[in-house]
């Protein structure tokens, strides 16, 4: 299994210019004459924070990576002890070192859960701490993993559900954002004309904030889109690339050591400050992981397609695990990329057709539990 190497801690020079930006920023008092100027502070403090990221690119060590496998791969996210590795264990049946103090586990631990004729690898990560941003216990290279995952679980102590927003807030200053899309917003730079707005009464920042942020990112003429609500946060976003979009949910474990209005309470107060869905759970009882499994397994938009021989019978009990959305075609080429090219059509009986066995061309969607019989022209 790879281990993670120390890591070189951020750049002391940019670390405090982001303090003093900060600094800046909290003192600042906000009203109509310093709108511009906070808005620059914004945008400054954001360009400082990826050139924190960047600096440490290629320091302290080799860094590792995880090879991807199964059909998803979903990331385990919490801080040390709370309870990650007996949540793997549970769920997956890998054994992961267990014990009662922080960073026991020192490497990637993966683990597949089989669920439904899915393989969803789970990956249990050092634990994320506050500072991580800035290198510490492995921060970034943690991020890098996160960052290649299909899906973030959160696994959160109930006793200390503030561990969740810190661990959001580090994710955030990693230039990964939760449970988020990507903002509807479009910029097209020009040589000339100054900057341009436009929405369609979306809430947007005032114009002296957009500008200020463009400015900083050297945008001086060009057209700005919205197409939804914006923050001056989200243009920072689109300005500054390499910002990754990750569905999430969050795991309320350990209820078996409180009272069940306090489970309520917690579950009510995360949902509301986070919009993610959360279930409550006790991985050591083995309480709720089997909602859990099915809730992973629908989030990831994993369908099931059974493969009919033309003149046989369809095997039930190995699917064909494939994303929704696809098309005959994908699950031709999920079968054999080199003899998909030479398909005709195919005949589907499911949820995606009318009637049993209709003939479908290769752009046809499949649903979950369709079952495809695939036609090939004779070479």
């Amino acid at each position: 299994m790879p281990r993670l190497e120390r890591e070189t801690m951020a750049d002391p020079g940019l670390k405090n210019k982001l303090e003093e930006l900060e600094e800046q920023y909290s003192k600042t008092k906000y009203n109509k004459a310093t709108n511009k100027y906070l808005g620059q502070l914004r945008a400054k403090i954001a360009k400082v924070k990826k050139d924190i990221i960047a600096s440490k690119k290629g320091h302290g060590g080799t860094g590792f990576s995880v090879k991807k496998t199964g059909d998803a791969t979903v990331v385990l996210v919490g801080f040390p002890n709370a309870g990650k590795s007996s949540l793997l264990r549970e769920i997956t049946g890998v054994e992961s070192k267990v014990a009662g103090y922080a960073f026991t586990t020192l490497e990637v631990i993966p683990g597949m859960l089989n669920y439904e004729g899915a393989k969803i690898q789970i990956l249990d990560l050092p634990g994320l701490i506050e500072g991580a941003h800035e290198g510490k216990g492995e921060g970034t290279k943690i991020a890098s993993v996160v960052r290649t995952s299909d899906y973030l679980l959160f696994l959160v102590d109930v006793n200390r559900i503030g561990q969740l927003y810190e661990l959001i807030d580090e994710l955030n200053l990693l230039g990964i954002r939760p449970n988020r899309k990507v903002p509807a917003i479009r910029i097209d730079r020009k040589v000339t004309g100054g900057i341009t707005i436009a929405s369609n009464n979306h809430r947007i920042p005032d114009k002296q904030i957009i500008v200020a942020v463009l400015n900083e990112f050297s945008v001086y003429n060009g057209d700005i889109l919205f197409y939804e609500d914006a923050t001056a946060d989200d243009i920072v976003d689109v300005l500054s690339g390499n910002v990754a979009y990750i569905g999430g949910i969050v795991a309320l474990n350990k209820i078996d050591t409180v009272d069940s209005e306090t489970v309520r309470r917690m579950t009510k107060e995360i949902q509301s400050k986070t919009r993610m869905d959360v279930i409550p759970v006790s991985a050591m009882r083995g309480t709720n992981l089997e909602q859990l499994k099915h809730d992973l397994f629908v989030r990831l938009g994993l369908i099931r397609i059974y493969l009919k021989p033309k003149d046989g019978e369809p095997d039930m009990s190995k699917p064909l695990v494939l994303k929704t959305g696809c098309s005959v075609m994908d699950v031709a080429k999920a079968v054999h990329s080199k003899t998909a090219k030479n398909l005709r059509y195919a005949y589907v009986e499911g949820r995606s057709v009318k009637f049993k066995n209709q003939k479908m061309g290769p752009e046809h969607t499949v649903m979950d539990e369709d079952v495809v019989t695939l036609i090939y022209a004779k070479t």
